[in-house]
């Protein structure tokens, strides 16, 4: 995995990025592969912004975080990349599970109900 850090208006800080790294951590557990991480520290008035984007394979993840405090806008960052990681995990889940459902009728799962549905054999079109 390889993070790309960008400060913009902003002093580059040892203590910030060590921080953001053990935030990150938490989205390990979608045992994701980046190709690319890019992150951005910037300042843009009084406020505080945080700019992530994970490019993976076809998918790519993208959140910001805007508060008074760098670490706080890290930490909104890192929470909204879990929701989303999370989410598109529940929708491969759910598409692969969706699958299996249509293999088990009523002769598999009780055999008691197997004699009251008939085996109708499929013909082919065209």
């Amino acid at each position: 995995m390889k993070l790309n850090y960008t400060f913009l208006h902003v002093d580059s800080s040892q203590a910030l990025i060590t921080h953001f790294e053990g935030r990150f951590g938490k989205l390990l557990k979608f045992e994701l592969k980046p190709m690319d991480v890019q992150v951005v520290f910037s300042m843009e008035r009084h406020e505080c912004i945080v700019d992530v984007s994970i490019l993976e394979g076809r998918r790519k993840f993208k959140a910001t975080g805007v508060s008074d405090d760098f670490y706080r806008s890290a930490d909104m960052v890192v929470n909204k990349l879990l929701r989303q990681m999370s989410k598109e995990r529940r929708k491969l889940r759910d598409f692969k599970s969706a699958g299996r459902g249509n293999e088990s009728g009523p002769s598999r799962s009780r055999p008691d109900l197997a004699a009251d549905v008939p085996d109708i054999p499929l013909r082919k079109a065209g």
